[in-house]
């Protein structure tokens, strides 16, 4: 099965702002091109208490979220780089059989890219809802109805963004353990 027939035009739009958002923070003069997962699945949000701050230097390589990203996908079939530089990576992660995907955006950024990252996320079926306890500021985006991943900002302005067809719950696990990490 070839990749480009798993591809979501709506989730692309997600992870191309996303991009861009950390592109700009990191002072790039153009977001990188990058392709999306395919739609998301339904699930519950969850309220957690708040966490600390990242726990260190931000990734420089999708090999350093491979083993994170496989707890939740059921192993890491294919992966694929979209931006790796020290402190800002954008990746995205499949399962062996397709069918689970995630795309990782991680990097520097402020709290006016990510009021602007929510901005640009909602439209054509998209919505977002603000996440409480979760990094300084938190939201998560709907796609037609169905979860599509959350985008949170640390207290120490690190942008961790998550686009999947998982649900809330695991994708809040997912950067609740990147952040640990990161």
């Amino acid at each position: 099965m070839s990749l480009g027939r798993t591809r979501h035009p709506v989730t692309t739009v997600i992870a191309l702002a996303a991009c861009a958002v950390l592109a700009a923070a990191c002072g790039s003069s153009s977001p990188p091109s990058a392709s999306a997962s395919s739609p998301a699945a339904g699930g519950a949000a969850s309220t957690a208490p708040p966490t600390a701050p990242s726990g260190g230097t931000l990734p420089s390589s999708c090999d350093q979220l491979k083993s994170t990203v496989g707890t939740y996908i059921g192993g890491v079939g294919m992966t694929k780089a979209l931006v790796q530089k020290a402190g800002h990576v954008s990746c995205e992660f499949f399962n062996g059989g397709l069918t689970k995907g995630v795309i990782l955006n991680i990097g520097a950024s402020t709290p006016a890219a990510l009021a602007e990252l929510e901005t640009k996320t909602r439209g054509q079926g998209r919505t977002t809802a603000a996440v409480g306890g979760l990094g300084a500021k938190a939201f998560s985006t709907t796609n037609h109805g169905k979860p599509a991943g959350m985008a949170v900002l640390t207290s120490g302005d690190d942008l961790f963004v998550v686009t999947t067809n998982l649900t809330f719950a695991q994708d809040e696990a997912l950067l609740k353990q990147l952040m640990s990490r990161f």
